[in-house]
């Protein structure tokens, strides 16, 4: 290949040009994260050290790329992390575009976010001076993340309490409420809402088939 004479032919180097190129695409959602930064910012008007801005991570696998402004130079088929900055204002990306998205399409968030097959698209939220317009990602669908079976897979004649007994052995309440998600038998079992309620885990504590042992279910004894 040969090299570019001309500047204006220049494009950004790996994830900053697959940040500024793709506009919508599809993952499954498995693993999100809080963090702050910005915590030495100084405001220049006022010279008053800014409060560290909050930002919610969220990791996705499986990524199918839906609609890019030119073709990315990575690819991000296996997975792709993109961040929200957070705010507890009105009128921010966060809440009347991030916040908006989930509630149309009843996703509670956090922990409501694992687990799907979930479609982004980049949106810009417009201020009066261009120079506060606030873009990144809303959630624009949500698909199912359980596997289809296929004819030959044997039906189960487990209870769903049963499979949840078996399901929760050695797991955190976090990752079984994620496993709880994407198991084809529970998510198409009439009980599922009680088994995501937590009804028949509770019946499962107290009757002491399962017990809490450093934060992770475990048989007793």
């Amino acid at each position: 290949m040969t090299p570019i004479t001309d500047r204006s032919q220049a494009v950004e180097p790996g994830f900053a040009q697959v940040r500024e190129a793709l506009v919508k695409f599809r993952g499954k959602v498995v693993d999100y994260e809080w963090g702050k930064w910005g915590g030495q910012l100084v405001d220049p008007d006022t010279g008053i050290a800014k409060e560290p801005r909050e930002f919610f991570d969220i990791n996705c696998v499986d990524v199918e790329v839906l609609e890019t402004k030119e073709e990315l130079n990575m690819d991000i088929s296996q997975k792709y992390n993109f961040r929200i900055n957070c705010s507890k204002y009105k009128g921010s990306f966060w809440i009347d575009q991030f916040l908006a998205s989930a509630d149309e399409h009843k996703v509670l968030i956090p922990d409501g976010l694992v687990g799907k097959v979930i479609t982004w698209l980049k949106v810009t939220q417009e201020a009066d001076d261009p120079k506060y317009n606030a873009t990144g990602f809303i959630i624009a669908d949500v698909g199912d993340a359980s596997p289809t079976p296929t004819s030959e897979e044997p039906v189960s004649t487990k209870l769903p309490i049963d499979i949840l007994y078996d399901l929760a052995v050695g797991k955190t309440e976090k990752e079984l409420e994620s496993a709880i998600e994407t198991h084809p038998e529970l998510v198409k079992s009439p009980m599922f809402p009680m088994v995501k309620s937590g009804i028949f885990l509770k019946s499962l504590l107290g009757e002491g088939r399962l017990v809490l042992v450093d934060g992770k279910f475990q048989l007793p004894g």
